[in-house]
């Protein structure tokens, strides 16, 4: 066969290639959309076509949080130190920790100086208490004698009175009928004041002993801070700080309380992960999820895991963010101890629905018309209908079509009401994106 030289392509040539080519480009999106849900077909002017197909709709989400052991050593503020100790040294995170290694250590000078000045007043209140005994003693003496002698006058005045009206005279045994009185009502009041001054001194002696039993309080509460300055670790292990409801760890020179937990020496054979998912994103979150967790800056495939625990409230995370999340346990399948440490920043993939065999659309093709929502199904003559539909599940880019479409139906992704001619293309590319994952 001889060798034709060929000219220049001639016009009718030109637009038999630019057919072929856009038939080429119409076999691409639909192979990369057909993936999906929606398998586009060629393009009218200005909108994509696609056919709805059964498929699998998928709807996830992301969280993040950090790796904790699942059986944990805490280390915490002893509780019978019944004040507050103040950090003076502290283990950084991660540190490998021997048995017996100190893990905390705390100031000593408001300790000593507590009890400096608990000996102190209980000195002062012992002292107190010997000079209230003597002068208890003093003044109990004093009055006794005065009681002793109003008493003996009483007596003399019974005695001596002149009381035989035959003897005496009218006035004589009057005033002697006053003088008894006048020596009863004496020996009453010094009897009085002897009792009365008897009781005013042991409630002086009893707040006396009341502030020896404070400062001797003192002392001990002292002396149990001094004996629990230094924390040790318990066992072998990588210690790990707590973390409150900011994200913030103790550290040196900050008050901690008796009973605060400071941190904890993990058992690095099983851990699991501690995320929190956003309260808008956690329809259907509950136990028994499947999802996949990522280490941070580490790429790869992640790891399976399965939500064991979900909070029952959702909570704030920082005091000036009004948004809330719920606390979510996540259970690894394996722990590979070569490559997790507690602690670690992780990510997590939740799938919070899986199921097969539904109709789905893109987002972009259900529109709201009347209050009704509705597709743009092609018809016969190639106009497009408006059908309202009944929609079901929903994720960020996907919605589950309950009633309304049938496998089979082509549909528009975006409004043919509103397309323009010449943006073919531009559509062409929302094509391929809508042909994704159902997530």
């Amino acid at each position: 066969m001889s060798a034709r030289r060929l000219g220049p392509a001639s016009p009718r040539r030109r637009r038999a290639a630019g057919f072929a080519g856009l038939a080429l480009a119409g076999l691409v999106v639909a192979g990369v959309a057909g993936r999906g849900w929606l398998r586009p077909l060629s393009a009218a002017p200005g909108v994509t076509i696609a056919e709805v197909r059964p498929g699998r709709f998928v709807r996830e989400v992301t969280a993040t949080g950090v790796f904790k052991a699942v059986k944990a050593t805490p280390i915490s503020v002893p509780q019978d130190v019944e004040q507050m100790l103040k950090v003076a040294w502290l283990a950084e995170e991660g540190t490998i920790l021997r048995e017996g290694e100190p893990v905390v250590l705390f100031d000593s000078s408001d300790l000593t100086r507590d009890l400096t000045d608990g000996k102190a007043d209980r000195e002062s209140s012992l002292r107190k208490i010997e000079k209230t005994h003597a002068a208890n003693g003093r003044m109990s003496g004093e009055l006794t004698i005065d009681r002793d002698m109003a008493r003996e006058d009483l007596r003399l005045a019974d005695t001596m009175a002149s009381q035989d009206p035959q003897v005496f005279s009218r006035n004589e045994v009057i005033e002697a009928g006053i003088d008894r009185d006048l020596a009863r009502k004496r020996y009453q009041t010094a009897d009085g004041k002897l009792g009365t001054r008897a009781k005013l001194g042991e409630a002086d002696l009893a707040l006396n002993r009341i502030e020896e039993g404070k400062a001797g309080l003192r002392i001990r509460q002292a002396e149990k801070g001094l004996g629990s300055l230094r924390i040790v670790a318990p066992h072998d292990g990588i210690f790990t700080l707590e973390r409150d409801w900011r994200g913030q760890t103790l550290s040196v020179g900050q008050p901690a309380w008796p009973g605060m937990k400071i941190g904890e020496i993990p058992e690095l054979s099983e851990l699991e992960a501690k995320v929190y998912v956003l309260e808008a994103d956690a329809g259907g979150l509950e136990a028994g999820r499947k999802a996949r967790v990522f280490i941070e800056g580490r790429p790869g495939e992640g790891y399976a895991v399965t939500v064991s625990r979900v909070d029952a409230v959702a909570k704030t995370r920082e005091s000036r963010s009004p948004i809330k999340y719920f606390e979510t346990i996540l259970t690894l399948e394996k722990t590979d101890t070569a490559v997790m440490k507690p602690g670690q920043k992780v990510r997590a993939r939740i799938v919070l629905e899986n199921v097969d065999g539904v109709l789905a659309v893109p987002r972009g093709a259900l529109f709201e018309r009347d209050e009704k929502h509705v597709v743009y199904r092609l018809e016969a003559g190639g106009r497009f209908a408006p059908v309202e539909v009944t929609i079901g599940r929903n994720s960020v880019s996907r919605v589950v079509i309950e009633k309304g479409l049938q496998s089979g139906d082509r549909i528009a992704l975006r409004d043919p009401t509103k397309a323009a001619a010449g943006t073919a293309g531009r559509e062409t590319e929302s094509g391929d994106a809508a042909g994704g994952s159902g997530s």
